[in-house]
């Protein structure tokens, strides 16, 4: 994918969001890189089809 100047800017803004040291914003930037690729980019579980429950027999009152 080419980087384009609107990754940039988004870049700038969460830049600005990161703590001073340069330790922690490392330690930020790899949590928010291991929250996208194991997070967001994860397939969605597949659900299995609710239970149907079905009435046998009539209207007969016992």
């Amino acid at each position: 994918m080419k980087e384009n100047s609107w990754h940039r800017r988004h870049a700038i803004q969460l830049a600005s969001q990161l703590p001073e040291g340069n330790e922690d914003a490392l330690i930020i930037l790899r949590l928010m890189a291991r929250l996208v690729t194991d997070f967001l980019d994860a397939p969605e579980p597949t659900q299995k089809p609710a239970p149907v429950v079905v009435l046998i027999g009539g209207n007969e009152c016992a």
